[in-house]
């Protein structure tokens, strides 16, 4: 029974660690004291665009987070579900990736 409580305990570790690398691959959550701009999302909002380096604020039915959009050039598009913390509602929302001028070599 321990064995399997451990086997279970280590997948759920894996899993988490997994999430979190696959939301590092499209930026990172900062503070919601700064944000390039606010993104509101509805029931009817099915995707939202962003550009590369921006830093954006969405909000949905009082909650709230800031993600700094950092991808990797040929990410175009990001489930906001892998980006979104616990207890944030992404439903079915699509983020359409722009890429900066800016990042041009």
């Amino acid at each position: 029974m321990n064995t399997l409580k451990n086997t279970l305990f280590a997948l759920t570790i894996a899993t988490a660690a997994l999430s979190a690398a696959h939301a590092a691959d499209y930026g990172q959550l900062v503070g919601n004291s700064y944000s390039d701009r606010v993104i509101n999302l509805d029931a009817g909002t099915k995707y939202v665009n962003v550009t590369n380096g921006e830093t954006v604020q969405f909000v949905q039915q009082g909650k709230s987070f800031t993600w700094h959009v950092d991808t990797y050039p040929n990410v175009t598009e990001v489930d906001l579900k892998k980006i979104a913390p616990a207890g944030f509602d992404a439903g079915a929302i699509e983020v359409y990736v722009a890429s900066n001028p800016l990042y041009r070599g």
